[in-house]
């Protein structure tokens, strides 16, 4: 196949592009502004793609804090532009649009893609605008989508203030004989490696799947222990707020009677 990828620059674009070419699939990047309506125009028009993957996003979570006016006009606005870039190219190409976990409300058991819809934080609510384009547009302009809630997931090579790289950053800062003070020590997320989440889009890239489905382990993990298993050596972790826990774990039973159609 000839796929597209917007946010090629970001840890899950990375991988996409690798995984595919591995995979002997064509791959082109959109190297310009998600914002740029005309810059993208131009990349949809004449190329002819089966799919695009459609990563482009403002995700860390104190940019979007600190310029919510900017993860706005880029994870809906920039959503909104390539259904329009696309609703005029040549062939009607298959749309991944990576959202998120975060448009759900916590909850104690594995949360179905029917769950409530009730986004906790501005950036799940970017994610959950972007899903409402796809889900009134993307049928208008007659190109078959497929939205997947991504749920946690980690890489060696992210930087900046995802949960990984801040965890490397304090091992390498902090004095490990005293007490870890922990944000969220007993909240359960849905934890994955990045490759395996890339896997699993691709997968259902290359079956076109269609509708909204849950992209995750179905498994979850303590944040203590998760910090624990990646720590160079036995921490004493401690809570840093008395905050209730909450969990986030993807029900994919959906997702495995899709892969193994």
């Amino acid at each position: 196949m000839r796929i597209g990828i917007t946010g090629s620059r970001g840890i899950l674009g990375r991988i996409s592009y690798s995984q595919l070419v591995e995979r002997g699939h064509e791959v082109d990047s959109f190297a310009g502004d998600i914002c740029d309506l005309v810059a993208l125009q131009s990349w949809a028009s004449g190329k002819k793609f089966d799919a695009v993957l459609h990563f482009a996003a403002v995700v860390p979570t104190q940019v979007v804090q600190s310029d919510p006016a900017l993860a706005f006009r880029v994870n809906v606005g920039g959503t909104a532009n390539l259904i329009s870039a696309f609703s005029k190219a040549e062939g009607k190409p298959w749309i991944f649009y990576a959202s998120s976990s975060h448009v759900y409300r916590p909850q104690l058991e594995p949360i179905a893609e029917n769950a409530i819809i009730s986004p906790m934080n501005a950036y799940g609510l970017t994610k959950r605008m972007g899903e409402q384009v796809i889900e009134h547009s993307a049928a208008v302009a007659k190109l078959p989508w497929c939205i997947g809630r991504i749920f946690s997931f980690y890489h060696p090579e992210q930087k900046g203030s995802f949960l990984y790289p801040t965890l490397q950053k304090r091992f390498a800062t902090e004095n490990l004989n005293e007490p870890f003070m922990l944000h969220g020590m007993d909240d359960v997320r849905d934890l994955s490696l990045a490759d395996n989440l890339v896997a699993i889009i691709i997968g259902l890239a290359e079956k076109h799947a269609t509708g909204i489905v849950n992209i995750g382990s179905g498994s979850g993990t303590r944040i203590a222990d998760f910090v624990q298993s990646i720590a160079p050596r036995p921490l004493k972790i401690i809570p840093a707020t008395n905050s209730p826990s909450t969990s986030l774990v993807a029900d994919i039973t959906h997702l495995r009677q899709i892969l193994s159609r």
